[in-house]
């Protein structure tokens, strides 16, 4: 049996409370359920009476399970018998008593805060204005050249921008370090792979020349043993490679790109920045106006949507770790840091991410903004044509989750549509 004893900030409490009767039949649906575990002589597993379990493993061996039984039964008739009880967040459980008169207990719930909205409207925003600059061109289309340089050998010292073939082995206080030596190793001077002063006591050796250069290892050097030491390396050089960019011009253009001329493609470059820095722009423009709207709010967040949406961030850094051929352990263990610490390095950002979401979710919900199925059939039809069938066909292929995703993004570009008309960009 429960009852709601009172709402507390963003927790609803309720009480639960059960005669010895009633808890009886949790702690039996416990034996039930687990008696298979236990094993006693004489017996065959599974067919141990209870009471002889409980006189070889304890009289309470039943009740914690019992105790859960009677938590998810009542938490879930919550849920079932009170439709607008929306939980945030794992409930937590306070027990009280458990003695000969019954079960006392306390069920928390986090549920939705309430969300004050300030001005959300009216605001004077300062507008993203970047530009594409000439510079920012040519940069474009620098790296493009660089994609197509040439290698040649050539017979003279290493020169900056070179790449080198060398042998080298490293020595920290005289000794050989583990990964301080290799054969025919790539380099491109300047690119700054290596330790800092490397690269540049490189510069002006000739073809065959043996150098022992002099480096210290950076104060925040990856590896403990060799952070902040000197060390010397005996570098041979074995070969020298000249880049030889490709000239800019219409054979060039033709080359990269499907334009004739070199005007053209620069011109194609400056249209792709543009609309580029365009979509930049408009991103600034949202971000400063969702910020401005989000500090003007009030919201108590539940503990349990910030260790959520912690859990997230935590997650998704360590998918991208993996990428790079990482674990979440190995960097912890790299960074001299723990769970706890790279939690609650987190722990800002989650809690903005939260308020953020609930001040949209609260702009939503007053301005009835909402997604139509005829909307949501338009953008399928889009997505359909580009890839080449009929809107039923691809119907077929699309999940809940790409239904969900896609009336999301509907409502929310209403929504940036609402807040850019009702605000002034200055």
């Amino acid at each position: 049996m429960y009852k709601l004893l009172k709402k507390e900030k963003n927790t609803l409490i309720y009480e639960v409370t059960a005669s010895n009767q009633e808890f009886e039949t949790f702690v039996n649906k416990a034996y039930e359920e687990t008696k298979g575990k236990y094993s006693v002589q004489g017996f065959r597993k599974g067919k141990v009476p209870r009471k002889v379990i409980e006189q070889n493993y304890g009289k309470d061996v039943f009740m914690e399970d019992g105790l859960m039984g009677l938590i998810n039964h009542n938490y879930q008739s919550i849920l079932t018998e009170n439709k607008d009880v929306q939980p945030v967040g794992k409930p937590e459980v306070e027990v009280e008593s458990v003695n000969e008169e019954g079960v006392k207990l306390r069920i928390l719930i986090p549920v939705m805060p309430e969300v004050k909205l300030g001005a959300y409207t009216g605001l004077e925003i300062k507008k993203a204005k970047a530009k594409v600059t000439a510079k920012a061109v040519n940069d474009e289309i620098a790296q493009i050249q660089n994609r197509q340089a040439r290698f040649v050998d050539v017979e003279r010292p290493a020169q900056n921008g070179d790449f080198v073939v060398i042998d080298f082995v490293g020595r920290a206080g005289g000794k050989e370090f583990e990964g301080g030596k290799a054969e025919d190793y790539r380099l491109e001077l300047g690119s700054n792979t290596f330790i800092p002063g490397f690269e540049d006591q490189i510069v002006g050796q000739n073809i065959g020349e043996k150098r022992t250069i002099q480096v210290k290892f950076p104060e925040e050097y990856f590896s403990a043993e060799l952070k902040g030491k000197d060390a010397e390396f005996d570098v041979t050089l074995n070969k020298v490679e000249e880049k030889q960019l490709p000239e800019l011009n219409d054979e060039f253009a033709s080359n990269v790109s499907e334009f004739n001329t070199f005007e053209e493609f620069k011109a194609d470059i400056k249209k792709h920045l543009a609309e580029s820095v365009k979509n930049q722009n408009k991103q600034k423009d949202e971000n400063a106006i969702i910020e401005e709207i989000v500090k003007n709010a009030e919201v108590e967040i539940p503990a349990s949507m910030v260790e959520s949406q912690i859990d997230k961030q935590v997650e998704d850094f360590r998918q991208r770790i993996a990428y790079q051929g990482a674990t979440l352990e190995s960097y912890l263990e790299l960074t001299r840091s723990s769970m706890e610490e790279l939690r609650n390095v987190n722990r800002p950002s989650a809690e903005n991410a939260v308020k953020t979401q609930l001040v949209i979710g609260e702009i939503i919900k007053k301005e009835k903004i909402t997604v139509t199925q005829a909307e949501i059939d338009a953008k399928l039809q889009e997505i359909a044509t580009k890839y080449q069938k009929s809107l039923e066909e691809y119907k077929k292929l699309v999940g809940e989750y790409e239904l969900s995703y896609i009336a999301n993004d509907i409502i929310i570009t209403k929504l940036f549509d609402f807040l850019f008309k009702n605000n002034n960009l200055i």
